[in-house]
């Protein structure tokens, strides 16, 4: 079974408490939360249409997924997808393949991490308060007032009124314009993300969303500044997930390149959107420019770059991260190929420029260095000593 999978599986326990196959697939950069979004609201009929990737590949992701979540001896359960606001609450239907259809809809649960329920109160009560917490995962912000409308009535001292009553009253702000956007951010971050967090579990994603976008919008025009760096879209459309307004909104900011926060962000939104190469030359110059920031590959790089860095950390004798783009030439030589030359990278170290243009040199039948090839290694181990330790290693040996 493969291990990166088993990985991914671990990585869902660990954070929500259960593996559900969707989670899997937003994780793995196989959905778009906006495909996500037009599922649930009717406009795609199945959820597959819009995966990313090859069919083949995805089915045996989730058949391997649900192997291994089973082997754990974790319970399952049918989960069942409803539409959102005015598609009617309809069932939602992920694939016309029955095999595929009741994987996607089987979740596997070592602990409760539902959003909370009231258990205990009074009956009535209880119904609504529950119907308010599933309203607004709904996102169906009118029933949610008429149900709160309800409560207060039935029992206005209920403890999780005050609760329920902000999260339903920040769906009334949607429809308005965002008046300091500042006071909008610390009214996001500090107020009612934690709330909505705690009252909904992983299901505030659904609240949160359409709230850290129309802070978005609303920041089109602000630039970066990196004494309030969280004060940009490139930040709140990460917190939305929408991959592509992040990288545009990096790329719009004449400095990005110099910014490590900006170029983690670049980087990080392009591997989610499966620009693989476009990431890397970001990862890249984030090594060289802020060498101590290159930790961040460890969580927000996609995942075989991830696994590149974990066996560079390994390495002896052991290179530094500005080292990294250069060994990592050295274990994919073809990339040396697809990359830009980095000549008029002033940031570029001098042991970087050598490995790649000793690796652009070099005939695919040459197994015994020229004199040419002699001599660019005596300069490389001059430069790099530890580097050519490693380039030698990985040359082919007769």
């Amino acid at each position: 079974m493969n291990h990166l999978i088993q990985q991914a599986v671990d990585q869902l326990l660990l954070e929500q408490g259960e593996y559900s196959p969707l989670e899997l697939l937003l994780a793995e950069g196989r959905l778009d939360y906006s495909e996500y979004e037009a599922w649930r609201t009717g406009e795609i009929p199945r959820l597959e249409q819009v995966l990313f990737g090859d069919p083949e590949k995805l089915d045996s992701l989730l058949a391997e997924a649900q192997e291994y979540a089973a082997a754990l001896t974790l319970q399952p359960e049918t989960l069942c997808y409803h539409a959102w606001g005015d598609a009617g609450g309809s069932p939602l239907s992920f694939s016309d393949n029955n095999i595929r259809e009741l994987r996607f809809h089987t979740v596997f649960r070592k602990a409760k991490d539902q959003p909370q329920f009231d258990l205990f109160m009074d009956a009535t009560a209880t119904n609504l308060a529950n119907g308010i917490v599933l309203t607004l995962i709904d996102r169906n912000n009118g029933e949610a007032h008429r149900l709160l409308d309800q409560l207060y009535e039935v029992d206005p001292g209920h403890p999780r009124l005050g609760a329920l009553e902000r999260m339903v009253e920040a769906g009334d702000r949607l429809a308005e314009q965002v008046a300091d956007n500042a006071q909008e951010l610390h009214y996001l971050k500090d107020e009612l993300l934690p709330l909505a967090e705690r009252e909904l579990g992983r299901e505030s994603r659904n609240l949160l969303v359409p709230h850290w976008r129309r802070l978005t919008d609303a920041l089109q025009d602000q630039a970066f500044d990196p004494t309030w760096p969280e004060l940009h879209a490139s930040y709140t459309a990460g917190r939305a997930l929408d991959w592509e307004t992040v990288r545009r909104a990096t790329q719009e900011d004449p400095g990005w390149p110099q910014q490590a926060l900006l170029l983690r962000r670049h980087a990080h939104a392009c591997g989610r959107l499966h620009n693989l190469l476009e990431s890397l030359q970001s990862w890249i110059r984030l090594c060289w420019s802020s060498p101590h920031e290159a930790v961040a590959i460890t969580t927000e790089a996609d995942t075989d770059l991830q696994q590149m860095w974990r066996l560079f950390l390994a390495l002896d004798p052991e290179l530094t991260a500005e080292d990294f783009p250069a060994w990592l030439l050295l274990i994919r030589p073809g990339l040396a190929q697809q990359l830009p030359s980095p000549e008029d990278d002033e940031l570029c170290p001098a042991s970087y420029a050598r490995v790649y243009h000793m690796l652009r040199e070099r005939q695919p039948s040459q197994n015994t260095p020229d004199a040419i090839e002699i001599q660019r290694r005596g300069e490389l181990k001059q430069l790099n000593p530890e580097l050519f330790i490693h380039y030698m290693r990985t040359r082919p040996t007769r």
